[in-house]
């Protein structure tokens, strides 16, 4: 049976087939070019990820349901291993407290690496939640806790931008300034 095609229909077809099939293939090329190299991107951001931590009572530092990494709450925990404590509005200024959120943050990553292995798995960082040991009357929890977001958004990209809650209190464990808390989303 012939086709009811013409010769100019035919070549017309296979162009515009053509054009479709190198349309994806950019487009698969443009995702590849576009990941993020995580350990890559630490680095050049003179970037050191701490020793894994322990918990410090009685539960596990990471949850995993399906491709969701939960992360217990993380503390502010230098490379040097000596823990970063204080009150912020008496003894740590809301700048030192944004600095510890960002501990904290390289302490998550530390932990999420521990968790999945390579850090380019990570899909999507989905929330932070932050509590901010602090005096009365203190209401600048958001900027403390932006010490973290920034973070992993410098490190992440877009992948690190995330829903967050930043919350004060009048008491943290071990007397620490901020502790904080993820979930995260990551490739099988």
């Amino acid at each position: 049976r012939r086709s009811r095609l013409g010769r100019g229909d035919w070549k017309d077809s296979m162009l515009a087939f053509s054009l479709v099939t190198l349309r994806a293939a950019t487009r698969r090329l443009d995702v590849v070019a576009r990941r993020v190299h995580v350990e890559k991107r630490l680095s050049e951001l003179g970037l050191e990820l701490p020793a894994l931590g322990s918990p410090k009572g009685s539960y596990a530092l990471t949850s995993r349901c399906g491709n969701l990494v939960f992360l217990s709450g993380h503390l502010p925990m230098p490379v040097s291993g000596e823990l970063i404590t204080g009150k912020v509005g008496v003894d740590v200024s809301p700048e030192e407290a944004n600095e510890a959120a960002k501990w904290v943050g390289l302490n998550l990553i530390s932990t999420l690496k521990a968790e999945v292995g390579d850090l380019d798995k990570v899909v999507k960082i989905h929330k932070l939640v932050g509590f901010v040991n602090c005096v009365d009357g203190f209401t600048a929890q958001p900027a403390v806790v932006n010490g973290c977001s920034d973070l992993m958004l410098q490190v992440f990209g877009e992948k690190g931008r995330h829903a967050r809650s930043a919350v004060g209190t009048n008491a943290l464990p071990l007397n620490i300034p901020v502790e904080i808390e993820a979930i995260v989303e990551v490739e099988d």
